[in-house]
């Protein structure tokens, strides 16, 4: 866009209409003066027939009396000819000699000069002249010779110019609002053509947008044939991408698994003895914050940019048999409240690890009951599990994350079932938090990125 903010860029969908816009009012333009020419056209053969017919009628009724004068066997002042004034002529002259109808009222007719036209001169077939003004008006004029008894006489038969004219005009005033609403309907045709014939391109470009968003795995095939080798090629670069997240994941995975078993053997074997400053082990601190800190940010977007998805319920339903099994002779009671259509965007084994550590937990503290549930905050699915035990004590509940760290020995366990689960939801951009419940016991809250279904049924991470 240029400074002034005048300039649009083209589309396809104004250039159609441009086009078709000019070329239809080009059309109704070419049309109606196709058909009024032809309308024009139609009223002056007819009335060159009515015309001609009284020439040929004059002509069959011409004779030369016994005192060589010319006369007519029978009047042929029938109408429009008896009208006076009305533009409605014949004369017949022979030299100074006129014989002409009623409505001439005892004048006559100076017929112009006829164009030379060899078929008129050999047929004595009718001929047309140039408009002639007769008393304020125009007449149209047909002129014939005929040789009547030796003589050569010239018949003249006029019209009114308005004759020709007027009909023509009546059409046009009939033709102009019929135009008008033929143009009218053929563009309101063009614009629904454009607009029916543009939306699987609208269409398309909406579904680019939703997998940009993440809200779409790949595209849905199309029926139309110009855009189905479009859609396949998107499909196979979002297919290559989708397995460079794969192997971008995969690539990080081994660098977690280079680099932090290292750091974290540095960090076991600095102590105050070697490092009394703690210099050492506050750096080795730093580097292991930094390779969490990227491999979360490298997990985060393999997950929501690889179509992982995971109903929820399944999952637990899943944990739920096994812990039951596990925990059966302590009868504890679950009720679980769980949407079947909350998706989270995670991978399968790690949604395992999460919720197969929080739900193996609550079996241990809880005195008979724990409560599952789950609800959508915005791009967020929020899994809360609650159990009826003992507790845990506000200043403690920070501590619960440490690794290693056991609330109670009297409790089978190595204390690394919170710090697993906190580690794999911050890898995919979620927090968990601990809480008191209202019964009394634990409430541990995981939030975790929401996930869509779309119309074919395939999940799809949703991005904020």
């Amino acid at each position: 866009m240029n400074g002034l903010g005048l300039y649009t860029r083209p589309s396809i969908s104004r250039r159609l209409v441009g086009f078709s816009l000019v070329f239809v009012t080009a059309t109704v333009i070419f049309a109606s003066v196709i058909l009024y020419l032809i309308v024009a056209g139609v009223v002056r053969e007819q009335i060159d027939q009515r015309l001609d017919t009284q020439i040929d009628g004059l002509r069959g009724s011409l004779f030369v009396n016994a005192n060589g004068t010319l006369a007519l066997r029978t009047s042929l002042d029938g109408p429009p000819f008896d009208r006076r004034g009305a533009g409605w002529y014949w004369q017949v002259s022979a030299g100074e000699v006129f014989i002409t109808s009623r409505s001439l009222a005892g004048q006559s007719i100076d017929s112009p000069p006829r164009p030379l036209d060899w078929r008129h001169v050999f047929s004595g077939a009718p001929q047309p002249t140039d408009h002639m003004p007769f008393q304020g008006g125009e007449l149209y004029l047909r002129v014939a010779s005929a040789n009547i008894d030796g003589k050569t006489v010239e018949i003249s038969v006029t019209a009114p110019q308005s004759a020709l004219t007027a009909p023509a005009r009546r059409a046009l005033l009939w033709l102009i609002p019929a135009m008008t609403f033929l143009g009218t309907v053929l563009v309101a045709g063009i614009l629904l053509q454009v607009g029916y014939g543009l939306r699987p391109l609208r269409q398309l470009t909406s579904s680019i947008s939703e997998i940009t968003a993440g809200n779409l795995p790949r595209l849905a095939d199309v029926d139309v044939e110009e855009l189905s080798l479009v859609t396949q090629e998107i499909n196979r670069l979002v297919d290559q991408n989708r397995q460079r997240l794969a192997d971008t994941r995969l690539h990080f995975a081994n660098l977690a698994h280079g680099l932090k078993t290292p750091v974290t053997s540095l960090s076991l074997a600095l102590n105050s003895e070697n490092d009394p400053d703690g210099e050492m082990r506050s750096l080795v601190d730093r580097i292991d914050r930094r390779i969490r800190h990227h491999l979360a940010r490298a997990r985060k977007t393999a997950a929501g940019g690889s179509g992982l998805s995971i109903a929820i319920k399944p999952r637990i339903d899943d944990l739920l048999v096994v812990m039951t099994r596990i925990y059966a002779e302590r009868g504890i009671i679950v009720r679980c409240d769980i949407d079947p259509d909350l998706f989270v965007a995670c991978a399968e084994e790690d949604v395992d690890e999460i919720l197969g550590n929080l739900i193996d937990n609550a079996f241990k503290w809880a005195a008979g009951v724990i409560q599952i549930s789950g609800r959508t905050e915005g791009s967020m699915i929020v899994i809360i599990i609650e159990d009826d035990g003992p507790g845990m004590a506000q200043d403690t509940m920070a501590e619960a994350f440490l690794p290693g760290k056991r609330m109670d020995e009297a409790v089978p366990g190595d204390g690394f079932g919170l710090t697993i689960a906190n580690e794999l939801i911050q890898l995919y951009g979620g927090s968990i938090t601990l809480s008191k419940a209202t019964n009394g016991g634990l409430r541990c809250s995981v939030s975790l990125q929401r996930a869509l279904r779309d119309a074919t049924g395939i999940a799809s991470p949703l991005r904020k």
